[in-house]
């Protein structure tokens, strides 16, 4: 079921208010303060953008900012709504942007129209006024902000950190509707979230806000979406390993994977099924391009 109206909005206390879309059950977060407001992935219907929108003209904060945690068209179209507002982005955020700017536009539309919607404001490709990568600290008073490097889903992907709330926004990962979604070889998308499993065994993360989904609450919760998926990448890499051993071809190897057992809602607007065959193939690209090698260390200790 969707969400409507006020049960579409989750306060997580201290300003921090989630909004989740009608559309593929998205996450849109609002750091609320009179100093300073900062939007993540705002988003996706125009109706939507206009409530979050004045969520933040209600705060009246002397500043806002967006961040985006990376270019895919759904996490992306909210510039419009605060065109004097900062943003933030990833070094590789403006490339992919422009790439797509046209598809970006049409399925903006075309998602409106879907939702009894119309997409009046356009869209065009911009350059985030901050671009970052690797590890990077930020202070938008009273809000402390880790950005992370997050690939393996996309290449421009951050993950958020908010330390002093300990809370995650992980962007388009650790999801209860969506298994890992790759772009590319399946060792990328793995030490991404093996790099956040120490942190989220010691704390760092009592809540995770994923960009799709529901949200975890409680060290456990966040710590069992991470166990989660890297057991859906360990089995696949394992599985197209051993298809390449056999010299399988890669249509044999998403023949054979196929069904393997995998958690994830499937819909028009999750295709699981389809998403695991993609996720199949980027593994055997991954690993064929590796050449042999030893099978990879375990993940750390869970």
């Amino acid at each position: 079921m969707t969400p409507e109206g006020p049960k579409a909005w989750t306060d997580l206390g201290g300003g921090i208010r989630v909004r989740q879309s009608r559309a593929f059950r998205m996450n849109s977060v609002l750091l609320l303060h009179p100093t300073a407001a900062v939007a993540v992935d705002p988003g996706v219907l125009p109706s939507e953008l206009d409530e979050l929108a004045g969520a933040v003209r209600e705060a009246s904060p002397r500043s806002v900012t967006l961040v985006f945690t990376h270019a895919h068209w759904d996490h992306v179209l909210g510039r419009a709504w605060w065109p004097g507002a900062k943003s933030v982005a990833h070094d590789r955020f403006a490339s992919e942007l422009n790439r797509d700017r046209e598809r970006i536009l049409g399925e903006a539309r075309g998602l409106a129209g879907k939702h009894g919607e119309t997409w009046e404001r356009g869209f065009e490709a911009f350059r985030p006024d901050l671009a970052v990568s690797g590890l990077h600290f930020m202070r938008l008073d009273p809000w402390r902000l880790v950005l992370r490097d997050a690939p393996g889903h996309c290449d421009s992907q951050l993950s958020l950190h908010l330390p002093e709330r300990r809370l995650l926004l992980a962007a388009d990962m650790l999801s209860d509707i969506e298994i890992p979604w790759l772009n590319r070889a399946c060792e990328v998308y793995r030490r991404t979230l093996e790099d956040l499993l120490p942190l989220a065994r010691g704390g760092a993360f009592e809540t995770l806000v994923p960009g799709h989904g529901s949200i975890a609450r409680g060290r456990e919760a966040v710590l069992m979406r991470l166990h989660r998926d890297l057991d859906y990448l360990e089995r696949l890499e394992t599985g197209v390993r051993d298809a390449l051993r056999q010299g399988l071809t890669v249509e044999a190897a998403r023949s054979r994977l196929e069904t393997m057992e995998y958690l994830g809602k499937d819909s028009s607007e999750t295709p699981t099924r389809e998403i695991h065959l993609q996720n199949v193939e980027h593994a055997y690209r991954g690993l064929e391009a590796a050449g042999p090698s030893k099978p990879p260390s375990a993940s750390p200790a869970r």
